[in-house]
């Protein structure tokens, strides 16, 4: 089973970075088109050859061009890979792996909401405290968690409930997908190590796919840190801060596959 998704995957990475199935719709796609107007050219001829050209044959002219139009956008529209992110709850490890270092574990559901399969390249997290851009840092994914096992290690993280690294990964057509995604510092070396320190935290969540060459902005969101998080996290308690603006009870559940949040956790404001 492990080969057959390796080989899915490369296959799925292939026709999205080459266009295989774009091309091939491409090519019906013109060929309809001059179809229909050699369709048309050869109605008019028709027409001026053996009678006076009827007055609707500029309006059937419009219509027909109208519908090469339509076609060309439903056969684009058939191949578009519309991948979207749910975001905004932030769990905060227990550190004792860590050493006190700050990691944040993000679960992360990915959408799909177009026809065509194509492939998430990687995410990345950007956090802002308290409104001081200049002072930003740049948070990238260094493991994909097993939910089920960081439950069982009593939310602490190991190397049994840690998939490393987090890789690219297939988005099928409609279909969503959730994963639980932990983020470190990009540039350990040259920033400050990160410390769960009060304030308003900042965060903005970029993904890179094969619908954009470009990082996309997918969401941003923000928590309030206060000093009882602090608190709970340097007495090796995990931190939970909770995003009220995810109202969709399903997409939580499908997060979830277990109960990842207990109850009585205190969440941000």
């Amino acid at each position: 089973m492990a080969s057959m998704d390796k080989l899915k995957f490369v296959w799925h990475s292939i026709a999205a970075a080459t266009g295989l199935t774009g091309r091939a719709a491409l090519r019906r796609t013109v060929r309809d088109c001059i179809g229909i107007t050699v369709l048309c050219i050869l109605l008019a001829y028709w027409s001026a050859q053996n009678a006076p050209l009827p007055v609707w044959l500029a309006f059937g002219c419009g219509l027909a061009g109208l519908g090469v139009g339509l076609l060309c956008a439903a056969r684009l529209g058939v191949l578009e890979f519309a991948p979207e992110v749910l975001a905004g709850d932030i769990i905060v490890p227990r550190p004792s792996r860590a050493g006190g270092d700050v990691k944040l574990l993000l679960p992360l559901q990915f959408m799909n909401a177009g026809s065509a399969d194509g492939v998430v390249e990687w995410v990345a997290l950007r956090l802002t405290y308290d409104g001081d851009i200049r002072n930003s840092v740049l948070l990238s994914p260094v493991a994909e968690v097993d939910m089920q096992r960081f439950i069982q290690a009593k939310r602490r993280l190991d190397d049994d409930n840690s998939i490393e690294p987090f890789t690219a990964f297939v988005l099928e057509a409609k279909r969503s997908l959730a994963k639980f995604v932990l983020f470190d510092l990009a540039e350990r070396g040259r920033a400050e190590p990160l410390r769960l320190r009060a304030g308003r935290w900042t965060f903005e969540l970029f993904v890179k796919s094969t619908a954009n060459r470009k990082p996309k902005l997918e969401r941003t969101f923000e928590h309030v840190v206060e000093r009882k998080h602090a608190e709970q996290f340097a007495a090796d308690t995990p931190v939970y801060l909770i995003n009220y603006q995810i109202t969709l009870p399903a997409a939580r559940r499908e997060l979830a596959g277990a109960e990842w949040m207990p109850r009585g956790a205190r969440y941000s404001n």
